[in-house]
């Protein structure tokens, strides 16, 4: 779109909430408009006050601005990363997009594996940073813009997440007033749409509470749907129908399986341009195909785990780090006779740990740093250079936030890098059957204000005993079982869901990886990851890759299922876009 003046045109995607506010602005200012879309609001905005208009805006978006007579390029992105940006230079010219494949397909683009991208996956599910896995391609990062004029770029933040600091307690009344107000004008303002409106339901309470204040503010039916397995304990669809029939929903649920989820991850790591994030997309896919019969924008929970402390089992890891200092400072002697009294091998592990982003480390992670020597091969090794850039993405953060503590520290590492991959994931599946995606808990005014909550109103001790009798646990074990994850969210759920709902534990959307590498996708595995052009390639030890298979086989671990699966994602994302010359090197 151009402007009045000629001067700027626009490429833009997303949306902003507040648009017709906005435009209210502008229309007082003198400006007049065509078109009711809020791509014409965002343009004129721009001409208006130049990038300082992204301030104005309440929304998910990423867009383009070039001025036709300076001659310079601005790229934008929204706040929390929920819609994607891609860019990447040839020469004196740059790319931009919203998927990768857009750039790959350049002529003068040269394809070639980042495999320090490739192994942050293997740690983390995702690229932490500006990375991509192609070599040459960066992800403009979330409330930043970039200006790009004579072939010169410069990198700008415009928000952050905000840092945690002393300010006084003012009390759980006052955060769950303010909570739910920010939370239901989130959810008011995102259900604004001239097309149907629906709503992922899986019946955790993230999902459930959001589906609630849904059916609060709107006058019309609801349809919500939700997504399962068909193997015992890896299905929601009871919770999800017990949630639906208390809000008053129309809802529908669908059962994928193993056969189906394969193809479909075969199809979507094309489609994605880089491997999946999680195992659980390839269903997010296939429901969203399913709801497009109905409904084109949905609302999703992402966030409220990594606001309000849902993942208790690696954000109370504080406590657990708390309690190594203080074993740290014993005598030698004591010491050793406790060292001696630990059956645990996780526990005798940790107990050698005395840095705090080690120990977080050991928490946090799908392939520990030391499994991946284990992994990779010398060549792949070298070319990661030991981790060493991507280690220090989570130090700056750790260094940066020093005078907070340790809780704030991984709370903000949730904020920053965790919620980033799942809103991407989102965003990705759903646009790929045209359901525009929309997460309330992502919005930013409660972000800034949830951000910055004491923990205790977050994750709670059942009591005081409790608290005691969680220094003989592990926080994995101890965690739903002496305290109380996603307080605040749970005590406003309290008014709006029955209890099975409002306090039931963290399920996590569980995809039966392990039961389904045993049997029906035993053959499929082992075919990508133990075949020629597997071994070839000279990236996996492929006696370390046989020994996983064969122990997901025997069904020891629930997380070798995950890494099978990650190893497949990072040899299908290979065939479909490198496999032509490829050498370490190139």
């Amino acid at each position: 779109m151009h402007s009045f003046c000629g001067q700027f045109v626009i490429s833009y995607n997303g949306e902003v909430y507040n648009f017709k506010e906005v435009r209210d602005e502008l229309i007082r200012l003198g400006y007049a408009f065509l078109t009711q879309s809020d791509t014409e609001v965002v343009l004129h905005a721009f001409t208006a006050w130049g990038i300082d208009c992204v301030r104005k805006f309440n929304g998910i978006f990423a867009f383009a601005v070039w001025d036709t007579q300076e001659r310079q390029l601005w790229l934008v992105r929204d706040r929390l990363g929920v819609k994607p940006l891609y860019y990447t230079f040839l020469g004196d010219q740059i790319l931009f997009s919203s998927e990768m494949k857009s750039l790959t397909a350049h002529p003068r683009f040269l394809r070639q594996a980042n495999l320090k991208a490739i192994s942050s996956y293997l740690s983390f599910r995702t690229t932490v940073g500006s990375e991509t896995v192609f070599t040459g391609i960066r992800r403009l990062q979330p409330g930043c813009y970039l200006h790009y004029h004579d072939a010169q770029h410069q990198l700008h933040r415009y928000w952050d997440v905000p840092c945690p600091d002393e300010r006084p307690d003012l009390g759980e009344d006052f955060y769950l007033d303010q909570v739910g107000r920010l939370l239901r004008n989130a959810v008011k303002r995102q259900m604004v749409s001239d097309v149907p409106v629906g709503a992922y339901l899986s019946g955790g309470v993230d999902s459930s509470l959001l589906v609630a204040l849904m059916k609060d503010v709107s006058d019309g039916p609801l349809k919500t749907y939700s997504i399962g397995f068909d193997v015992e304990g890896y299905d929601e669809g009871a919770f999800a129908r017990t949630a639906s029939n208390h809000i008053g929903t129309s809802h529908r649920h669908i059962i994928l399986g193993p056969e189906a989820y394969a193809d479909g991850l075969e199809a979507l790591v094309r489609h994605r341009d880089e491997p999946l994030s999680i195992p659980h997309e390839v269903a997010l896919h296939a429901l969203s195909q399913d709801m497009k019969q109905d409904v084109t924008v949905c609302l999703s929970g992402e966030g409220a785990d990594e606001l309000f402390g849902g993942y208790g089992r690696t954000q109370s890891s504080p406590f657990d780090f708390a309690r190594l200092s203080l074993f740290h400072r014993l005598p030698m002697p004591a010491k050793r006779v406790l060292q001696a009294m630990v059956k645990d091998p996780d526990i005798r592990a940790r107990l050698a740990i005395t840095d705090e982003l080690e120990h977080f480390f050991h928490l946090y992670h799908w392939w520990s740093f030391t499994e991946k020597t284990q992994l990779l091969t010398e060549e792949a090794q070298a070319a990661i250079e030991g981790d060493r850039d991507l280690k220090q993405e989570f130090q700056d953060i750790f260094t940066r936030l020093k005078g907070c503590t340790g809780y704030d520290r991984v709370f903000y590492v949730f904020e920053k890098i965790h919620l980033v991959n799942l809103l991407e994931r989102l965003d990705m599946q759903s646009m790929a059957c045209s359901v525009e995606a929309r997460v309330p808990f992502a919005d930013h005014e409660l972000v800034e204000f949830v951000s910055v909550i004491p923990v205790r109103h977050k994750i709670r001790w059942n009591s005081a005993a409790s608290m005691l009798r969680a220094c003989f646990y592990k926080t994995a074990s101890s965690s739903e079982r002496f305290d109380t994850t996603k307080y605040l969210l749970r005590r406003l759920a309290d008014e709006k869901l029955p209890p099975a709902i409002a306090r039931r534990k963290k399920l996590g959307f569980p995809v039966p990886l392990d039961i389904w590498f045993r049997r029906s996708l035993y053959d499929f595995a082992s075919d990508v990851l133990l075949d020629t052009r597997t071994r070839q390639r000279g990236i996996f030890r492929i006696e370390r890759v046989a020994e996983l298979l064969d122990v997901s086989r025997q069904g020891e671990y629930d997380r070798h299922g995950k890494q099978i699966w990650m190893l497949l994602n990072v040899e299908l994302w290979f065939r479909n876009n490198i496999d032509e010359g490829w050498s370490f090197g190139t």
